[in-house]
């Protein structure tokens, strides 16, 4: 079978990186470390959606945007790329979806697609939330269900992370909620697929970076990137980075046409995609470090 990316998909990838690496680059990160919750860091959240991308995965008739998984795994991978330090996976990839399919119990939907609301996402009570200084709305996982809350019905507390340009808390739920169905592990799979493909644009920029480090960088009179072993570290990076990202454009055709699968399929595809780009990004990471003489 011959998989590709048709127009649509790579117009909408395009121009979000278009967008992105006009107003989230270096200056941007370094402004979000300083304060993740000022109004300059989440400028680019009202961008974003000015472009339906916290809508990609929300029907037309619900007044998103009607692409599909495959479509929303490009996008993500491109804002991996920049290190957004905003909640798109939360709340684009698994909230707002799970909320226009329970039929929008608190008529939420068209807020957060317009960027006029912020939702995120704790695995389980308790667990950690990125973007909870700003957040209104939480989906909290667990049994039987995802279940959707206000901010009055969480009892928050912040966490300070060694990226600082995350605004990440554990939030508990005290009462309330609205569950809002479906099978427990379709929700999980989509964060995982969204965390892979933020991994893979992650790889690709330390990559990118480090080999434009090492081609400047000189010892003894030469560039470092002329050394073999600083050779083989970056590409071997790179060959784990692009392998991975196959996987996971195809665990996010399978989120897609679930009916084309077993669900045991579907859920290896997943499983496979984030062990691989989680293992590459780490890889990345790692080699990016040493190759840039262990200075982060």
């Amino acid at each position: 079978m011959y998989f590709g990316f048709d127009e649509d998909q790579l117009a909408v990838r395009d121009a979000v990186a278009g967008l992105l690496e006009k107003r989230a680059g270096l200056a941007y990160l370094q402004a979000a470390w300083a304060d993740p919750d000022s109004d300059a860091t989440w400028s680019v959240w009202e961008e974003l959606a000015g472009m339906g991308v916290q809508g990609l995965l929300v029907p037309e008739d619900a007044g998103g945007s009607g692409f599909d998984w495959v479509t929303m795994a490009l996008t993500l991978a491109e804002a991996g790329r920049v290190a957004l330090p905003l909640p798109l996976v939360e709340t684009a990839a698994v909230g707002l979806p799970l909320v226009a399919a329970a039929g929008d119990p608190d008529g939420i939907v068209a807020d957060l697609v317009a960027g006029r609301s912020v939702l995120t996402v704790a695995a389980s009570p308790g667990a950690l939330a990125p973007a909870v200084s700003r957040a209104e709305w939480f989906v909290v996982g667990g049994a039987p269900g995802p279940v959707l809350y206000r901010r009055d019905e969480v009892e928050l507390v912040a966490e300070r992370s060694v990226d600082r340009t995350r605004d990440s808390g554990r939030v508990t739920p005290r009462g309330g909620g609205r569950p809002l169905g479906g099978r427990p592990p379709a929700w999980a799979d989509a964060g995982a697929v969204g965390s892979a493909a933020v991994l893979v644009g992650l790889g690709r920029a330390l990559v990118a970076m480090t080999v434009d480090y090492v081609k400047d960088r000189k010892q003894f009179g030469v560039p470092v990137g002329s050394f073999q072993a600083v050779k083989h570290h970056l590409a071997d990076a790179a060959m784990h980075v692009e392998f991975a990202a196959p996987a996971v454009w195809a665990a996010a055709y399978a989120l897609a046409h679930p009916d084309q699968f077993d669900p045991a399929e579907v859920e290896r595809s997943v499983s496979m995609a984030k062990a691989m780009a989680s293992d590459a990004a780490g890889l990345a990471a790692r080699q990016a470090l040493q190759c840039h003489g262990a200075m982060g």
